[in-house]
């Protein structure tokens, strides 16, 4: 049976309270053994809503995720001396976002298996994504989830145009 439990905040008492909140995406990156997961699929009713939305409303939310990422990791780092802790998720957020933003052309239905694709890549870190992740402080723990975000989201697009076509 899986057992499930809630971690300590990172750097709790050495950073703002906001920055550990932001960083483990509002306490999912606390709960084991889910944390990435968790905080990604949490985004997948938001996403579905945001059809509605104006087309650069998800990426440009995205990126403003991602330079908050850059910022909150950073400062965990720099006070805990931890890089890249696992319950910092906002990276996997920020990524997740960026790259369902380019699967909105190949269908919001693609989302589920993008989602366990991208989440099963930043788990193994497969190169590039490990050579990647060892830019120092808020920038590799950011990036090292983008490469492998871009990387899915760009083929399934690829797929989904070429599928469409053979469909006509």
């Amino acid at each position: 049976m899986v057992e499930f439990y809630v971690l300590e905040p990172p750097g709790a008492g050495l950073v703002p309270t906001w920055q550990w909140l932001m960083a483990t995406w509002f306490g999912t990156g606390l709960v084991v053994p889910l944390r990435a997961g968790l905080a990604v699929f949490a985004l997948l009713p938001l996403l579905v809503l945001a059809i509605k939305l104006p087309r650069l409303v998800v990426p440009v939310f995205a990126v403003l995720i991602f330079a908050l990422g850059v910022h909150v990791a950073s400062a965990i780092d720099l006070e805990t001396g931890i890089k890249d802790d696992r319950r910092i998720v906002i990276d996997e957020v920020a990524a997740f976002l960026i790259g369902a933003s380019l699967i909105r052309q190949a269908g919001w239905r693609m989302l589920v298996p993008f989602a366990a694709l991208f989440l099963f890549l930043d788990r193994v870190k497969p190169w590039p994504v490990s050579y990647v992740e060892q830019i120092p402080s808020g920038w590799g723990v950011m990036l090292d989830d983008l490469v492998p975000a871009v990387a899915v989201g760009l083929l399934f697009a690829v797929a989904q145009h070429f599928w469409n076509r053979q469909s006509r």
